[in-house]
């Protein structure tokens, strides 16, 4: 790879020693993993980190360590499903996005269970303020996504994005990992943005699509972790007419969230490979191939019962159904260690809101929302499915 990418992609062999020693220097690593990992397995992580020599290594030595016992200590089980079309050479991968850091760790977890190698990663430069950051996901094949600017610096980030993907897949024969859009879906609804389509797309438009062999992928997670920071940003954008304002610290609290709270089961399915198809009259390519991802994704999704029980109560707390649902569908019944776990977390997240003073029932509500969303989403491409056949 020529090296006019240098400010963005992982970092090479060469680079791997001074990024190590300015992590080491960065954070006193055993105080903040001990509690966490326990004092013996977060030395032996460092220990790790101090013979890193390569981005593979780094990989081997502490992502895969670490992600481990982060799946060991927050979830029942992973599963994962791959489909006949799956190939990791020469691929994308764009998957529904609720977990900045975990998504994309799963994913590789997912390819090395098949020992197949690690995709790179796309990565927002938002999430990278703190310079031991965005040495971090360097070392762990991550390249740089610059966020914000002006119209034209965005024009031109996306296409110097677009490039590198091409080249890393059609030429280098790797693979990359993005998230369907910019920011996660906070409110539960997954939905791959046409920009993100329209920047990989180029003159050839069909020809090129198809040669990157873009591979939606589902992530199902029982329980999230920062459902409560959702609820909190969601409302408050509903008072403040859609504005909210982050607080300093909050994408690295939220990353921490994430990783370290319960997630109870995690589905990793692998979907078939979206092929190029030509648009329904009226609408764009863009929209109509992010929507044939959308439809891969959300029939892949596995049902939680949480789901199930937000979907119910949220039909109870409005009166009746929503009319967009299927007209043959209704949630599921769930045992009462469901509702019971559901309940606790609608209290919890209500008692950490104490100082905004927002109403119990509107906490509720957008809690259920959140959660029963991925569910909808997945009813309504399952009947589609079938109507299709039919």
């Amino acid at each position: 790879m020529n090296d006019s990418f240098a400010h963005m992609r992982p970092y090479r062999a060469s680079e791997v020693p001074d990024a190590i020693e300015f992590l080491l220097n960065a954070l006193d690593w055993q105080a903040h993993l001990s509690p966490f990992l326990g004092d013996e397995a977060a030395q032996q992580l460092i220990n790790g980190l101090r013979e890193v020599d390569s981005v593979e290594g780094f990989q081997d030595r502490c992502s895969k360590v670490f992600i481990d016992q982060i799946l060991e200590r927050t979830t029942d089980h992973v599963t994962i499903s791959f489909s006949d079309q799956f190939k990791s050479h020469g691929a994308l991968f764009i998957s529904n996005h609720r977990d900045i850091v975990l998504d994309p760790s799963l994913i590789n977890r997912a390819l090395l269970s098949k020992n197949e190698p690690t995709t790179q990663i796309g990565i927002g430069s938002n999430l990278l303020e703190l310079e031991w950051v965005e040495k971090l996901v360097r070392l762990n094949k991550s390249f740089i996504v610059q966020r914000g600017g002006t119209p034209r610096e965005q024009l031109m980030s996306s296409a110097e994005v677009a490039s590198y993907v091409r080249e890393v897949i059609l030429s280098e024969n790797g693979s990359v990992w993005l998230a369907q859009r910019e920011g996660r879906a906070k409110d539960g609804n997954d939905r791959t943005s046409p920009a993100l389509v329209r920047m990989l797309l180029s003159d050839d438009g069909n020809e090129v699509w198809n040669q990157l062999k873009v591979q939606p992928v589902s992530l199902s997670y029982e329980w999230d972790p920062c459902d409560g920071m959702k609820v909190r940003e969601l409302l408050l954008r509903e008072q403040c007419d859609g504005e909210y304002s982050k607080e300093s610290g909050e994408d690295e609290r939220s990353m921490k969230q994430g990783l370290f709270g319960w997630k109870g089961g995690i589905h990793i399915e692998f979907c078939e490979p979206v092929r190029w198809g030509e648009p329904p009259e009226g609408v764009r390519p863009a929209a109509h191939l992010a929507s044939l991802i959308d439809q891969q994704i959300f029939k892949s999704m596995k049902p939680w019962p949480s789901q199930h029980w937000a979907a119910a109560e949220w039909e109870r707390l409005n009166g009746g159904r929503d009319e967009s649902w299927p007209d043959d569908w209704s949630p599921d019944s769930v045992s009462s260690e469901i509702v019971d776990a559901c309940e606790k977390r609608i209290s919890i997240i209500s008692q950490s809101m104490n100082e905004l003073n927002m109403d119990e029932l509107s906490i509720r509500k957008k809690w259920c929302e959140i959660t029963m969303n991925p569910l909808i989403n997945r009813m309504h491409a399952v009947h589609a499915v079938v109507d299709e056949a039919s």
